[in-house]
């Protein structure tokens, strides 16, 4: 299967941008319109995966609230990240039915910049991101992003990984006091991106902290 990136966001130019650990506030719907007949069903990954700052829960623990294979405690009274975040699955007809979390061990988010896709893994399957055909249709989605102002990154706990058409780069463990810089590099007839770790006061970065 091949994964295609089609939004008005796809169509800007690349620039350099920062990226760091992805909150469930920060991974907002794309869009509200939620694929007709799916649903989250008995899966509850997204508690595990993503980070709430609001009940300071750390991105790879199980929500302390979330009842496994049922859902949330306090649903009623979950936090506004929790309230306001759609996964990629519940929104984007690209990704098929085996890309529901609980079966594929991934949750997708979008960043709502329209700058990032970010494929969150369990990182109790830490290469499930590899098995197929993940892998392959998340290499698609590289090489279709390397036209657009999209990047694909891959998050297992803290540690991140940058994915391009033509290769992978392992970011390592992002801690507080870092973030991603994507940028462009030139040669003689060619351009690429890259991605490189830096410090948040690394003076190669321009503009507000994204955490």
């Amino acid at each position: 299967m091949t994964l295609r990136l089609d939004s008005e966001a796809c169509r800007r130019s690349p620039t350099a941008r920062r990226s760091a650990i992805v909150s469930r506030e920060e991974c907002m719907e794309m869009t509200p319109a939620v694929i007709e007949g799916r649903r989250c069903g008995t899966c509850t990954l997204c508690c595990k995966v993503m980070t709430v700052e609001e009940l300071r829960k750390p991105n790879g623990q199980w929500c302390p609230h979330c009842v496994k294979g049922r859902g949330c405690a306090i649903y009623s009274d979950r936090p506004n990240e929790c309230r306001r975040f759609q996964c990629g699955y519940l929104l984007w007809p690209a990704l098929g039915e085996h890309w529901l979390p609980a079966r594929s061990k991934l949750v997708v988010a979008f960043k709502p910049d329209g700058r990032e896709i970010v494929v969150h893994v369990d990182p109790g399957v830490p290469n499930a991101w590899r098995a197929e055909p993940y892998y392959s249709e998340i290499r698609s989605l590289a090489g279709h992003a390397a036209r657009t102002a999209y990047t694909i990154f891959v998050q297992i706990g803290r540690r991140m990984i940058a994915v391009f058409p033509d290769r992978e780069v392992d970011l390592g463990v992002v801690a507080g006091d870092e973030m991603i810089a994507i940028h462009e590099v030139t040669g003689p007839g060619t351009r690429r991106r890259d991605a490189v770790k830096l410090k948040v006061d690394d003076p190669r970065i321009n503009g507000p902290r994204i955490v």
